[in-house]
């Protein structure tokens, strides 16, 4: 049975200077958004001097977030992360690779406890917690070295109530030193986007052709006429 169509990253580097790259769906979900396998060879291909990262992800695998955070800290063009919607849970630890970090002011990030299931006795769930609670110490300790702080004032954020976590939108992400700015990432023509759905067809070539005006029985108006025409355009006259 074939796979659903799902994200897929196809680099074009239109130039060596920038690349973009969108972090988009759940991570480390093969069916619904992109393994770290996938994303880390994707990354490594790219030999541009600065990346933009542009980001809207609800999170997903705590070690395939692990595997990109750690090789977008080794790959050595300037990183430039671009909140645009969301960067909640693993994505959010994710966004701290990079060297500089942008989030919009209405888009957010969500940071919580780690999360699994446990199917079996109390010594599975026992020993699920535990996994759990190790995992909550190291996620939190990767938000106190980029933002500051101590890794017991991120497990307390990480644990607020009623929501199980927190939610920073905009000025707050920086405000706590999860992002640097508030900003939009602005597209460079010359490289455009480098990610796209893989079922969606490529945009056609436009076909732009000079038709001769008097081909087509038109005939340019004189400079004595620009007058007439324009008040004819503000009366609301047509031919």
């Amino acid at each position: 049975m074939d796979k659903p169509a799902r994200l897929s990253w196809r680099v074009q580097n239109a130039t060596n200077d920038v690349a973009d790259l969108e972090i988009y769906g759940v991570i480390g979900d093969p069916w619904d958004g992109t393994t770290s396998s996938e994303f880390n060879s994707t990354l490594r291909a790219i030999k541009a001097s600065r990346i933009n990262f542009l980001f809207n992800s609800p999170g997903g695998y705590v070690s395939d977030g692990l595997a990109m955070y750690n090789a977008l800290l080794g790959h050595k063009a300037e990183k430039v992360g671009y909140v645009e919607g969301s960067a909640d849970s693993a994505a959010s630890f994710v966004f701290q690779a990079m060297d500089k970090r942008v989030i919009a002011k209405n888009a957010s990030m969500f940071i919580h406890r780690a999360q699994g299931l446990a199917m079996g006795d109390e010594e599975d769930a026992l020993a699920l917690h535990n996994i759990l609670k190790e995992a909550t110490v190291n996620i939190a300790s990767i938000y106190a070295d980029r933002a500051g702080g101590t890794v017991e004032d991120w497990v307390t954020a990480m644990s607020a109530m009623p929501e199980r976590g927190t939610l920073y939108r905009g000025q707050a992400a920086v405000d706590a030193g999860l992002a640097d700015e508030v900003g939009i990432y602005v597209q460079n023509i010359a490289t455009g986007r480098v990610a796209a759905l893989n079922d969606t067809p490529p945009a056609p070539e436009l076909d732009i052709r000079l038709i001769p005006p008097l081909a087509t029985g038109y005939k340019p108006p004189l400079p004595a006429d620009f007058t007439r025409l324009l008040k004819e355009n503000l009366n609301g006259k047509r031919n």
